[in-house]
């Protein structure tokens, strides 16, 4: 082969790779830079393995009320609900609707490089995990004193950022902006993991997969001169999301309680199901979140 001919075929050869998607970048600057911090309340716990194998779920709440647990037997869809959008309101303020406003845009999300929070009774996480991660903030190294949780892999974050890219799509109409950061001080939302949540009484007990914790404010208060804004808390379970599916599917859940959607979904088939047994999004679950982000809403992260 002359030289010439060669470099024809090298160029043929680039135009005919694929662009990169955002996960190949961040995986390219951490083989350049090493170990990173990757790019990246209300209270959920979903989903649960149940020891028989079953799937169970928990109710929740905000850092307004207090959550309580509870086990549906699940509805399935027909052709006729497929598209059916389900009620994403706070079942402990009466319904009312919650979502980021518009003028937060874009989200910025942080992944830990599997970093867990020091442990709290599960009780306790809906009154105490915001503020716990809002006041670490303030502080020169946020989670220096804090380990690596069990079962964590680098490969982990790939599979929670595939997860919440699902919901990437009303970007194109319009509804929400977001991207990942590598500093949790820039982030509305922050990611880290467990291996498991101890003293989750109830059904379920240690099974609990997720939790996620934020407060709430009308928009009138986010208007008053005290107000600071703080951070959505996610949590992951590495013990019972132990399949990259399993952990797409847990945080492409939780992010959607993130958005705002609080109520799970009575559809087996929705990845909001408060038992969730699928890993990507339901015409069901897309027709709700566009309900809820093209109403007004009575409270604001």
């Amino acid at each position: 082969m002359t030289k010439r001919s060669y470099c024809l075929f090298i160029l043929c050869c680039l135009s005919l790779a694929p662009l990169a998607s955002p996960l190949d970048v961040l995986a390219q600057n951490r083989a350049k830079r090493g170990p990173v911090l990757p790019k990246a309340s209300f209270q959920t716990r979903s989903p649960r393995y149940l020891p028989d194998g079953k799937q169970g779920g928990a109710s929740y709440g905000s850092q307004i009320t207090t959550p309580g647990l509870h086990l549906t037997g699940g509805e399935n869809r027909t052709k006729a609900t497929m598209a059916k959008p389900y009620n994403p309101g706070e079942p402990s303020l009466r319904m009312a609707l919650v979502r980021w406003q518009t003028e937060k845009m874009p989200l910025r999300i942080w992944i830990s490089p599997g970093i867990e929070l020091p442990k709290l009774p599960f009780a306790q996480l809906q009154q105490q995990r915001v503020d716990e991660v809002f006041q670490r903030l303030q502080s020169e190294e946020p989670f220096g004193d804090c380990n690596i949780a069990k079962g964590w892999e680098e490969q982990t974050n790939y599979q929670v950022a595939a997860g919440i890219e699902q919901w990437r799509q009303f970007e194109h109409e319009g509804l929400i902006k977001f991207g990942f950061t590598e500093d949790p001080r820039e982030a509305q939302v922050l990611v880290f993991f467990t291996d498991s949540f101890p003293d989750s009484g109830g059904p379920g007990g240690l099974n609990v997969g997720g939790n996620t914790c934020a407060q709430l404010f009308t928009p009138a208060q986010t208007l008053l001169p005290n107000y600071r804004q703080k951070p959505v808390v996610i949590e992951l379970s590495t013990m019972i999301n132990h399949t990259p599916e399993r952990m797409m599917g847990a945080s492409a859940h939780e992010f959607g309680h993130a958005l705002g959607i609080k109520e799970h979904s009575p559809y087996r088939d929705d990845i909001m199901y408060v038992d969730r047994i699928v890993t990507g999004l339901s015409p069901g679950d897309k027709a709700t979140f566009r309900l809820l982000y093209k109403s007004k809403p009575q409270y604001v992260m």
